[in-house]
């Protein structure tokens, strides 16, 4: 099933599911449990998937990725962490920002987790039992303030608003298979960049919410960027970094397409 958040004509946020992305039927209850109807409803928006109460990113996630960066894999997950207000929907606008500057804003095509209901402590082998479903995302990272102006660390370099943008839909985990691997594409502008897919991870889906689930309540809506593969702005030569009038599109097999203007 894909889940989608929208806005309806008069104006209601809402629950809706869709298979073709043009009939949408309503949906009651929350992240924790869904009941489809057999209303039939027509949004005026599709929204960003949730307004997640945390977001989770996991780096270096790719083995040609560590490669490129010339970074050593470790033993547990290199864990960074956006804001809520970084999120966008499918078709928003990322923002290059005209304060805090920044010439290298860069693109990270991700699958993302969305966790379905409350989770801590949980065993690798109940993790599927958490998981509400998957949804794409873009880890939108200025490099020059990860590199070197914001004391070393990465957290400022992800932040900056319209950083995150998420979409179009939540598809949920029975309608994925994931034992195959998923493909991740990016496209800037028209020319792919990234392909891989999820079975390049170094760190399993199971492996990342056990690993954040031992020090952190992970609440239901959370999301979790699991790693984006080779081939970003950064790794090109030369570098092509985001700049107006550009255009990034990810799509990942059985999820679709997430698309986004650069203004």
């Amino acid at each position: 099933m894909k889940i989608h958040r929208i806005e309806t004509c008069s104006g209601e946020i809402r629950w809706a599911c869709s298979e073709n992305s043009e009939d949408f039927y309503l949906l009651n209850g929350s992240l924790e449990s869904f009941t489809k109807t057999r209303e039939v409803v027509t949004p005026k928006r599709i929204l960003s998937p949730v307004v997640p109460p945390a977001i989770y990113v996991i780096g270096h996630n790719y083995a040609e990725d560590v490669e490129l960066a010339r970074a050593e894999a470790g033993s547990y997950p290199v864990v960074v962490m956006k804001a809520a207000s970084t999120v966008i929907a499918c078709g928003d606008s990322i923002e290059l920002p005209d304060s805090a500057t920044s010439v290298q804003i860069d693109y990270e095509g991700e699958l993302a987790i969305v966790i379905g209901k409350r989770a801590k402590n949980v065993p690798i082998e109940s993790v599927s039992e958490y998981i509400l479903g998957y949804t794409i995302a873009n880890d939108v990272t200025a490099r020059d303030w990860q590199r070197s102006g914001a004391g070393g660390q990465w957290v400022r370099a992800k932040n900056f608003d319209t950083f995150c943008p998420l979409g179009p839909s939540i598809v949920t985990a029975d309608s994925l298979n994931l034992n195959n691997g998923l493909r991740i594409r990016t496209w800037l502008n028209k020319t792919l960049r990234q392909e891989d897919t999820t079975t390049s991870m170094l760190f399993t889906i199971e492996d990342i919410v056990a690993h954040l689930s031992k020090s952190n309540t992970l609440l239901p809506g959370t999301i979790i960027l699991t790693g984006t593969p080779a081939g970003t702005g950064k790794q090109q030569d030369p570098p092509a970094y985001l700049k107006s009038g550009d255009t990034i599109t990810i799509e990942i097999d059985g999820i679709g397409f997430l698309k986004n203007p650069v203004t």
